[in-house]
């Protein structure tokens, strides 16, 4: 009998979990167009990898009007699982039923909650120690300040002092029936008379070739996924002609409207103590603890996450005196950005602008985040750690529009985005995808990685990205 044949773009979360779901029913091919990598350690988020190829793609991006921004997505072989600081948290209920609603039975908040749970398993999950100095004043500080209650202990996928790889995880050494094509980029997919039946790529060398497909599914990423099927000719018609590609169906959705978490630094210098504090094993469980997560209006709900961080927050500065910090995040952002062709050419980056900050209601909430950031570091519990806060001071604190410029010029993002290809009811004009990941308009094409997501998840989306890709495949 002859198997049919997936072509699977991104050997990311998603993608490892789907082909690997595949291979009982598919010979699979996986394209990436990173390399085959040893997972990062936490303590050097820089990666081995030679400037000319790192782990990570460098994307140029718009944060605000005024903000430019490199997005770094993973590039690799397991994708962003083995750049991270090995964070691992299941979705909440709000952002269950969400996707239940959007994406129908298959998105059954149990059914997800099984798949995150499997994820967890085969990625040797554990619970982070909260025996480090930073993690024990976090938790002491929020008990102070009367937010006990919104503690979260975080898991973790650090093992030996880094994160694991979702790819080792899913894939091990050889996978049957299972082809990965490293260094090599997908350029589009090739569709006839509306129907995917391939992906045409090049290899490292320039080569290029059309690898034929039964099925082709997308999970390269909020920004990959988007940035294939624009240049494919899926999207919106006359931004796609606006640039020069000739549109193949009218999807005004892809690119629309996605979300990611912004974030910002609340950095400290260390008191001599504490820099002079000699390494222990607990440095190397991973960077993020604990959480405190609260809503930013004071209603229910985690709009706002603050992050205990065990690294300091530039990966180079590896020095006992490096300044450290608390990260601050939007997770439930009401503005909205979008992704658009900016070329024809099937290798140039899309124009990406999260237009973060439009909405007023996420300046409040920052505001608040970074209040609350600053006041846990001057708290008692963080005496013996924190010299000084770096580049915040009480007059800025206290004034609103000081505190949205410093915010503005600080703004980061958590590289967690979602919803480029949303899914959704057949009633929506805005859904690219059904609950099954297939492209409207399109037979024989997929996504399966958190780009159908419609809004990003208020917790960190990696074990999302796993139960998508798990969910599409077994509807395959």
């Amino acid at each position: 009998m002859v198997r049919p044949r997936a072509v699977v773009v991104g050997a990311g979360s998603a993608g490892c979990v789907l082909a690997s779901r595949l291979a009982d029913r598919y010979d699979v091919v996986l394209i990436e167009a990173g390399r085959v990598v040893a997972s990062v350690a936490v303590t050097d988020l820089t990666g081995d990898e030679t400037v000319a190829h790192p782990p990570t793609w460098s994307l140029p991006a718009q944060l605000t009007g005024d903000r430019r921004w490199r997005a770094t997505p993973g590039r690799a072989v397991g994708g962003s699982s083995i750049v991270n600081g090995g964070y691992f948290a299941a979705p909440e209920m709000t952002d269950l039923r969400l996707w239940h609603a959007a994406g129908g039975d298959a998105w059954d908040p149990e059914l997800v909650r099984a798949q995150v749970a499997e994820a967890g398993i085969r990625l040797s999950v554990t619970p982070s120690p909260q025996t480090h100095p930073i993690a024990r004043a976090f938790a002491e500080a929020s008990t102070q300040l009367g937010h006990a209650d919104r503690l979260r202990e975080l898991d973790t996928t650090v093992r030996d002092g880094a994160p694991r790889s979702v790819a080792a995880a899913f894939l091990g050494e050889a996978p049957a029936h299972i082809e990965i094509r490293s260094d090599c980029r997908a350029l589009r997919v090739v569709i006839e008379d509306g129907r995917a039946v391939g992906v045409e790529v090049a290899d490292a060398d320039g080569t290029r070739e059309v690898i034929a497909a039964d099925e082709v599914v997308l999970c390269a990423g909020g920004f990959g996924t988007a940035r294939l099927l624009l240049v494919s000719g899926l999207g919106p018609g006359a931004q796609l002609r606006a640039v020069g590609i000739d549109p193949v169906r009218d999807l005004p959705g892809v690119g629309a409207g996605f979300t990611d978490h912004p974030t910002v630094w609340v950095e400290w210098m260390p008191t001599p103590a504490f820099a002079e504090r000699a390494a222990s094993p607990e440095d190397a469980t991973g960077a993020f603890p604990v959480a405190l997560c609260l809503s930013a209006d004071g209603g229910p709900g985690d709009d706002l996450e603050i992050l205990a961080c065990t690294q300091p927050p530039d990966p180079e500065a590896q020095t006992p005196d490096a300044a450290h910090g608390l990260i601050v995040g939007l997770q439930r952002p009401l503005s909205r950005g979008t992704v658009v062709a900016a070329s024809a050419h099937p290798l140039a980056s899309p124009a990406i602008s999260y237009r973060y900050l439009e909405d007023s209601r996420d300046r409040a909430a920052l505001r608040r985040g970074v209040r609350l950031a600053a006041e846990l570091l001057s708290s008692p519990a963080f005496t013996e750690l924190v010299d000084r806060l770096v580049g915040l001071d009480a007059q800025t604190l206290e004034s609103d529009e000081l505190l949205d410029a410093w915010i503005a010029g600080n703004l980061g993002s958590a590289a967690h985005t979602c919803g480029t290809a949303p899914m959704g009811p057949g009633a929506d004009p805005l859904a690219v995808t059904d609950g099954a990941g297939r492209v409207r308009g399109i037979a024989g094409l997929r996504v399966g990685d958190t780009s159908l997501l419609p809004v990003v998840p208020s917790r960190g989306p990696a074990a999302a990205a796993m139960a998508a890709g798990a969910i599409v495949a077994d509807q395959m």
